[in-house]
């Protein structure tokens, strides 16, 4: 075995068997310099640098790299590709988030995304007429004009957008809220077969690897983070989607929002967004337009923030990224602060008048950071 595997090893050990957080592993690696040498640390020696629950403790004890090397052998044999965040192909605006994975698993070929610009098409799984026709339109026209297409890969405005990059001239990405050898939903498996002909598939979670409904959560912020904004093409008040715009925000990405009839159910959370300052898209070039591309004259690598704005950042995203720098501490959140005991999503939106939609987003990053935990039914509590 070679250095470069032990050390490949030795990570998956750190994100599938000993499952350390994103934000903690990246710590670790940090101090200790490899994973190898994570690896090789004790328990005590790794709870000097990071503070460790129970469970975390417990999962730290089983020190085998089989499961890792069982990975290994059946990505290969699967064809799929391994993508540490060590390596130099790891997406940049990735590996900026607060909590990106520690290893991508590829299906296709992944563009270079510091060289093509992305942007993420989302959107509700039961949309209108009106919703997939905006989605498709809107993907194509930023396809045919240099932008990677990124989406889940659902039903509905998701495969949509897919649809529409995969008639452009530019790869699209899909994102997996499921293992990477999984087609979810089935009868999307012509449609893989076209995304990974002329583009790639992602997931965090490896061949094999059973799914459940936070996955799917988990998986917006690898979207948003791939990307330079979020257009959300149809959502209505409580959809998924809202989440992904959430998180957007907090990454300090753009977002934008395809308006709605004002009695459509199916636009409402995109007109909300608008109302509390989405930037409104009308066409693909609105989009283009914010980053500085023109229709004639196709982007190959997107102009620095400075020099793009020449106003504030949509849905004053600038404010958002420099709080979200500021890790917060319990006690220091009003969204922490509204949660005694075991609380409902219901209950925590009413305590803190933060609508459901975005809310989720909001307590999915806290989750993540390590500051409460989900329970079955849609309800939180406080670690």
């Amino acid at each position: 075995m070679n250095g470069q595997e032990k050390e490949l090893q030795c990570l998956l050990w750190m994100k599938e068997t000993a499952a350390i957080p994103p934000a903690k592993a990246l710590r670790l690696l940090e101090r200790f310099g490899s994973a190898e040498a994570v690896y090789q640390a004790s328990t005590e020696e790794l709870a000097k640098i990071c503070r460790f629950d129970a469970r975390e403790r417990q999962r730290l004890q089983t020190r085998s790299l089989a499961p890792s090397s069982r990975i290994i052998e059946r990505c290969r044999a699967l064809g799929i590709s391994i993508l540490p965040i060590t390596d130099a192909a790891y997406p940049a605006r990735l590996k900026e988030i607060y909590d990106p994975p520690l290893a991508l698993y590829v299906r296709g070929t992944l563009p270079d995304l510091s060289v093509i610009p992305a942007v993420a098409v989302v959107g509700q799984r039961k949309a209108t007429p009106y919703g997939l026709i905006n989605a498709e339109k809107i993907a194509f026209h930023l396809s045919q004009n240099g932008v990677c297409v990124v989406s889940g890969m659902a039903a509905g405005i998701d495969s949509a957008g897919h649809r529409g990059a995969l008639r452009g001239e530019t790869p699209t990405v899909a994102v997996f809220g499921t293992a990477i050898d999984r087609c979810y939903p089935a009868e999307n498996a012509a449609l893989l077969r076209d995304i990974l002909y002329r583009g790639a598939a992602v997931s965090e979670y490896p061949p094999g690897e059973g799914s459940h409904r936070a996955s799917f959560v988990r998986r917006n912020r690898i979207i948003s983070g791939l990307c330079l904004g979020v257009v959300v093409a149809e959502a209505p008040k409580k959809s998924g989607s809202l989440i992904t715009a959430s998180l957007a925000l907090e990454q300090g990405r753009d977002v934008f929002a395809v308006p709605g009839g004002v009695d459509s159910p199916a636009s409402e959370g995109c007109n909300e967004l608008i109302a509390n300052g989405a930037q409104l898209v009308r066409s693909a070039q609105d989009i283009l337009t914010q980053y500085g591309f023109t229709a004639e004259e196709p982007p190959r690598r997107p102009r620095k923030a400075a020099e793009r704005r020449t106003q504030p950042v949509s849905m004053t995203a600038r404010s958002v990224a420099e709080a979200s720098e500021k890790q917060p501490e319990p006690g220091g959140d009003p969204v922490l602060d509204a949660i005694d005991g075991i609380l409902h999503l219901d209950e925590i939106s009413r305590r803190t008048g933060i609508p459901a939609g975005v809310l989720m987003g909001r307590l999915t990053l806290l989750e993540l950071k390590g500051y409460l935990r989900q329970l079955p039914g849609q309800y939180y509590e406080r670690i």
